[in-house]
């Protein structure tokens, strides 16, 4: 389900359990009184995990219960069970000489009682370290991505736990998920302060605040970027999912800073859920200057509250402006609780934006100075993302040149915000390839029919060299860039920075199969440039 880090030593995380679960909502309703003769050497939410003294923890998941799984967990040696169901009863099916001593705790709030348990149990990592949290639908990924060099670049070792790698210190893994689960999250926070870590940039999913993940943290800094139509499958409406966003704010120190967006509607349910005392800055477009814009990159001119930073960064997009100064902020926060001046906080950050780069999959390009197109890559999974990414394109575009756009949307996801898609990549794009993403159990066929439904019928009807379907997503990939113009731009939108695509497996469930679109597009560009070759050959009479 998640990163693991591989070098982390839970042998010298030990504790009682009376201390363990002392002053917090955590009743013992079997096997007291004596707990401090329950020696804790693992907490796992996992009972194929457990080993003789773990602790586990019977959380109650979108698709599993944890209760489910209490019997194989002690098989496997579990001394206690975290549940919120007080009258559990232990069945006494085996001969196991443990069984009998199994200490059954409950908690109304499981979820809530794991992270604060799981944060004890590791020493309070969170407290070594200035934590930075970043909230919102669109923009997380890659204003961590920033926070975390800026920090770095300080001089400063930063962790980074995000959709995209947890960085430990010491070396990137893969993440499965955006924020960990509360026991995974605290682990990873106690490997980064064991590898020298002094502070921590991480993604905050709108799943993990519901699911009270990150309770246990109390964050230095915050940002939030926007609030748009997506994971409405899990929310059900947008009122909660923005309810879960803002509860990111209330976990602020007292002395914290707030970098909220103020442009978008969402942003005074943020200001208000702000722990009191905290710093609000309130982010807008006034207060970051583009100039000199290209494909290539992008002058800023920031104001912060102690000056302007100046600098050229090798990234383009307005909306990335916003991202790269919410960033700042957040950096030079941190940087001033190490004792950083004011004029080394401006001139290091202004030294580091030339060196910023984008995470893995957003605006990745992925053609060489030998092609005569540009193809990128992006995470662009919802409409106001994939509207903000064209836009960028379109203002970079040169005289005549074209925008393909390749895209898709997920099955089993918020499906509301397909036909928005359409009616965006169609109003936007000069020519559009409607294809799958993961359409998990759905048939990429129903999920296609719902994104044209956004598209003019008009549109779809008189110009089939505007908008083309085709459902395998790597032909639809070669399709766009054999077909795009010279100099045309083909954005790949959706997946990024994904290396699986997930289908159904013909049985009700699905299958994962390697796919990545920087490797498809990789393929088709150098096919693209063996056709050019061989028609310059041909013009040349050299076959």
């Amino acid at each position: 389900m998640y990163a693991q880090i591989s070098d982390f030593d839970d042998t010298r995380y030990t504790m009682n359990l009376d201390d363990l679960i002392s002053g917090m909502d955590v009743q013992c309703v079997k096997g007291g009184p004596n707990l401090s003769t329950i020696r804790i050497c693992d907490l796992t939410e996992d009972s194929r995990t457990a080993v003789p003294g773990s602790l586990f923890i019977a959380r109650a998941g979108t698709r599993v219960d944890g209760n489910r799984y209490i019997e194989p967990a002690i098989q496997c040696g579990c001394v206690a069970v975290l549940t919120d169901q007080a009258d559990l009863q232990i069945a006494d099916r085996s001969q196991l000489p443990n069984r009998s001593k199994v200490v059954v705790l409950y908690s109304q709030d499981v979820k809530a009682a794991a992270a604060q348990i799981a944060e004890r149990f590791y020493g309070n990592p969170s407290q070594s370290l200035v934590t930075i949290g970043v909230t919102g639908t669109n923009g997380k990924s890659t204003i961590v991505e920033f926070v975390h060099q800026l920090i770095q670049s300080a001089g400063i070792r930063c962790g980074l736990i995000g959709t995209v790698e947890i960085d430990d210190g010491c070396e990137r893994v893969r993440a499965m998920m955006t924020t960990p689960p509360a026991v995974e999250l605290s682990r990873t926070l106690a490997t980064m302060v064991e590898h020298g870590c002094k502070a921590v940039a991480m993604e905050v999913s709108s799943h993990a605040m519901d699911q009270s993940r990150v309770d246990a943290v109390r964050f230095d800094g915050c940002a939030f970027t926007n609030l748009t139509g997506d994971h409405l499958d899990y929310h059900q409406t947008l009122e909660h999912y923005q309810r879960s966003k803002s509860r990111l704010f209330g976990l602020l120190k007292t002395d914290g800073l707030a970098a909220i967006n103020t442009q978008d509607d969402a942003s005074e349910t943020m200001i208000a859920a702000c722990t009191k005392g905290a710093t609000v800055c309130g982010c807008t477009s006034d207060m970051v200057r583009v100039s000199d814009e290209s494909i290539d990159g992008m002058s800023l001119e920031i104001d912060t509250p102690i000056g302007k930073v100046c600098g050229r960064v090798p990234i383009f997009g307005s909306f990335n402006a916003m991202n790269i100064l919410q960033a700042v902020l957040l950096a030079m926060h941190t940087m001033d609780r190490f004792g950083h001046t004011q004029s080394e906080q401006l001139k290091g950050v202004s030294d580091a934006l030339p060196s910023l780069s984008l995470p893995a999959g957003r605006f990745e390009r992925v053609d060489t100075l030998e092609d005569d197109l540009r193809v990128m890559v992006d995470f662009a999974h919802t409409d106001d993302a994939l509207s903000s990414a064209l836009k960028a394109v379109r203002k970079v575009l040169n005289d005549g040149s074209k925008i393909w756009c390749v895209f898709g949307c997920g099955g089993n996801r918020d499906s509301t915000k397909r036909s928005r898609m359409g009616m965006v990549a169609s109003t936007i794009a000069d020519s559009v390839v409607v294809t799958s993403d993961n359409p998990r159990t759905e048939l990429p066929s129903k999920i296609i029919d719902e994104i044209l439904m956004g598209i003019d019928a008009e549109l779809r009807t008189l110009s089939p060299s505007v908008i083309h379907v085709q459902s395998d997503r790597g032909q639809a990939i070669a399709f766009a860039i054999a077909n795009a113009g010279r100099n045309d731009v083909v954005l790949i939108a959706g997946k990024g920075h994904e290396t699986e695509q997930v289908s159904p497996d013909g049985a009700g469930g699905t299958r994962s199969v390697h796919f990545d679109d920087r490797e498809h597009a990789r393929k088709a560009l150098r096919e693209r440039r063996l056709r050019n070759e061989h028609r310059t050959d041909h013009r040349m009479g050299n076959i």
